[in-house]
């Protein structure tokens, strides 16, 4: 599949999730500094950026890659909260994009690798945790385009 057309599924995919929500918790003074709040202000800035995005010079990506991100996604989801569907949805969309397209952190990075799990050093992302959630069944980790940050990190 071209990186163009994924962009419009994930856009097609996207287009009844109700955004409004989410804009409004990374709003909440009820979710101060907490990652409720920085997964919010980040997903739903990525979901803008899915609206935005104009692909310069489209590339194949491989459908077999596509499906195993789906389905690792899917699967994250089966064993941790089988009733969420539309956070299951809206995260596999997200993840595609955020993957394939943007090259970008699955999860909300900061700059200040004493304080940010996730973080951009040096122009690399990094991530403080990968190195041990890596291991996990079917973990997302094989795909987000962070480094591992190294254990030293939990010492600072």
């Amino acid at each position: 599949m071209k990186a163009t057309e994924l962009l419009e599924k994930i856009r097609e995919n996207l287009k009844d999730y109700p955004i409004d929500y989410l804009k409004r918790k990374a709003t909440d003074d009820r979710y101060p500094d907490s990652i409720t709040k920085r997964l919010a202000i980040y997903n739903s800035s990525i979901y803008d950026e899915i609206y935005e995005k104009d692909i310069e010079d489209d590339y194949e990506i491989k459908d077999a890659v596509i499906k195993n991100i789906e389905d690792d996604v899917n699967y994250y989801f089966s064993v941790y909260d089988p009733g969420d569907i539309e956070t299951r949805d809206f995260t596999r969309e997200l993840s595609l994009y955020l993957v394939l397209i943007a090259k970008k952190p699955l999860h909300p990075f900061g700059d200040n690798p004493a304080k940010d799990d996730v973080f951009l050093e040096n122009g690399e992302y990094k991530c403080k945790n990968r190195i041990i959630h890596i291991k996990d069944e079917r973990s997302l980790c094989r795909y987000c385009v962070c480094k591992n940050a190294g254990y030293s990190f939990g010492f600072i």
